[in-house]
């Protein structure tokens, strides 16, 4: 079974459906045609771009046609407390939720947009997830050990910090999501990947540019790093990349 992940969408659907379509993963009118093929997406479909609620409705139909699954992102959890909690306060004081949100490329389009359904289905996103010997994370952290020592545990924590009304847990379960860069550290990329029992690990959140340098037009493959055990699948789509599908 070919397994295929894609990098951050951030509300780019129009490049998305290209590639998928160049991949043979969805069809002409944007039904899966990938068979038996695994497609994940590694989070971060909403903000920054022009219709995050139109790729999270794209994503949730392809989830009901094939093989397709999605990890949570931390724009979608901050998607998720700026709906519910835009005035409240969160870790600094005068600063909500909703400014944060906004402050980290939010749309508004997207917020009036969202509707029930959408955020029973992020509050269900998986936060790990383990595909052979390799560990697939959105964000390239080892803080997903705050919420458990086996990847079940870790995604039924977080799905209880999003789904529930504990503002400071949600807060915390943000900035955990926001760090970034651990996996250039060896001792933070031994821990996560020894706690949970793979040996490599697959993410996005960190554009390659931001990552290397490098124009985003030119990150046309994902970025293998730390001796071939991470691998940085963000393809940088809203800052103009061409963007890419990794098949794992």
């Amino acid at each position: 079974m070919p397994t295929f992940v894609v990098g951050d969408v951030h509300g780019h659907v129009e490049p998305l459906v290209r590639l998928l379509r160049d991949a043979g993963l969805v069809d002409e009118r944007i039904a899966w045609s990938g068979a038996d093929a695994r497609l994940w997406f590694i989070g971060d479909l909403v903000d920054r771009g022009p219709d995050g609620v139109g790729a999270l409705d794209l994503v949730m139909r392809l989830e009901r046609e094939g093989d397709v699954r999605c990890l949570l992102g931390n724009h979608e959890a901050g998607l998720v407390a700026a709906y519910r909690y835009p005035a409240v306060e969160c870790g600094v004081p005068g600063v909500t939720f909703g400014m944060v949100w906004e402050a980290n490329g939010g749309v508004a389009s997207d917020l009036a947009r969202l509707r029930p359904e959408h955020l029973a289905w992020i509050e269900r996103l998986p936060a790990v997830a383990q595909e052979g010997d390799r560990l697939l994370v959105h964000s390239d952290t080892d803080g997903y050990l705050r919420y458990g020592g086996d990847v079940a545990s870790i995604c039924a924590e977080v799905s209880r910090t999003v789904a529930g009304d504990d503002v400071v847990a949600l807060d915390g379960l943000l900035e955990t999501l926001a760090d970034r860069s651990a996996f250039v550290e060896p001792d933070r990329l031994d821990r996560l990947l020894g706690a949970l029992g793979c040996e490599r690990v697959v993410h996005g959140h960190t554009p390659i540019w931001y990552a290397t340098g490098i124009a985003p037009t030119d990150a046309t493959a994902p970025l293998v790093y730390a001796g071939g055990r991470a691998t940085n699948v963000d393809h940088c789509l809203f800052a103009g990349g061409p963007g890419f599908i990794t098949e794992l």
